[in-house]
């Protein structure tokens, strides 16, 4: 009897954790369907503003010279690294860990700025005996517009002071709900890449071209690492759906390999019982 009251106690906790499980897909999948109406409003307005200044470019002859698209040869490289501030989500902050191990591998002779954004990042780089450069926890629970303008005008300080040469994003690039990849990307110096798309000669920038990048460019930076931080929460609730659905499916296959073994452990129970009542009669 100890046996099978054993199994019993396994049951009910397997019980209570499949519901814990289906409640937190539940709340991933919801999520994740409002993060994909937010990331494609966002993509929209930077792809649109991306080609705008593409089109600018392309009616001059000269390349563009400001101080946001400078290439430097000294300097440290900052990186800002996204992260999650909570686990269930299956590999996903492993995975990014293990990008940030091989960063860090790779440019192990140069001086690097790390900017983790979510605690788990935060966490890996003090395991590795870096020290962040600042605390950004609270960007990935709910990011607004607000606070990426403060991280882009921070970011764009330590360029211009010349701190940092270059400013590279590592994040999760959202393809589907099963599949997520990490996505590197150059923050600054800005690239700006001249298309086929030119405007006819006539066409008249005013004030000057200069002025309007002056302007345009830092609306462009806020609304890349905008998008950019939308797409690697998307990819979050995306992975962490995937990782409930899981997770409740293998407990549904526990459970039936628990009840099987409960009734298999009660009938032993019961027949043992029988031929103890049956031994004793003839007795």
């Amino acid at each position: 009897m100890a046996a099978l009251k054993e199994v019993k106690t396994r049951i009910a906790s397997v019980q209570s954790t499949k519901k814990i499980t289906e409640a937190r897909q539940m709340i991933a999948s919801a999520q994740l369907h409002r993060s994909q109406a937010v990331l494609k409003q966002a993509l929209l307005y930077h792809d649109t503003l991306h080609a705008m200044l593409e089109s600018l470019a392309a009616s001059v002859d000269n390349e563009l010279d400001t101080p946001l698209t400078e290439e430097r040869t000294e300097g440290e490289t900052a990186v800002v690294i996204f992260s999650s501030n909570s686990g269930m989500n299956g590999a996903f902050n492993a995975r990014m860990e293990k990008e940030l191990h091989t960063f860090k591998e790779l440019h192990h002779a140069e001086k690097n700025i790390f900017i983790p954004i979510g605690n788990k990042a935060r966490k890996a780089l003090l395991q590795t005996g870096c020290e962040p450069a600042y605390q950004l926890d609270h960007l990935v629970h709910k990011p607004t517009f607000d606070d990426v303008t403060a991280l882009a005008a921070t970011l764009t300080d330590l360029f211009l002071s010349k701190k940092a040469k270059r400013i590279e994003l590592i994040y999760y690039h959202f393809k589907s709900v099963g599949v997520q990849d990490i996505k590197r990307q150059t923050f600054l110096p800005f690239r700006i890449a001249k298309t086929g798309n030119a405007a006819p000669a006539n066409y008249i920038i005013e004030p000057s071209l200069p002025d309007v990048l002056e302007k345009s460019l830092p609306l462009l930076l806020r609304a890349m690492l905008y998008a950019a931080l939308i797409d690697h929460q998307t990819s979050e609730f995306a992975a962490r759906t995937i990782a409930m659905q899981l997770a409740s499916e293998n407990a549904n296959e526990l459970l039936d390999e628990l009840r099987l073994t409960y009734n298999k452990v009660r009938q032993q129970n019961i027949t043992t019982e029988l031929l103890d009542i049956m031994g004793s009669s003839f007795a």
